[in-house]
């Protein structure tokens, strides 16, 4: 995860999104995995140097069904499985 410099335990699947279209199907995955660790300070690429880009630090959401819900997150899809899944993945 060079994103943010972390080492991951092991991922699992747990959700495929298809969106088939005329020309193009999107196939989506989406794993979990624990974040062992995070070094910041290794990550790089051209956003993190720009500031009117926004801000690419990471933030940690508590994994509860109300923070999972203030998330709004999209496809609709991955939502609505973390909704129901949040209570057995609870850390």
């Amino acid at each position: 995860m060079e994103e943010i410099g972390a080492t991951i335990g092991p991922a699992t699947e747990f959700l495929t999104v298809t969106e088939p279209g005329e020309k193009v199907t999107v196939v989506q995955h989406f794993f979990r995995a624990h974040v062992l660790d995070m070094d910041l300070d290794r990550r790089s690429g051209p956003e993190l140097d720009d500031p009117d880009i926004g801000d690419f630090s990471p933030v940690r959401v508590a994994l509860d069904a109300s923070a999972v819900r203030a998330l709004e997150l999209q496809p609709p899809e991955l939502d609505d499985c973390l909704r129901e899944h949040v209570g057995s993945w609870g850390a």
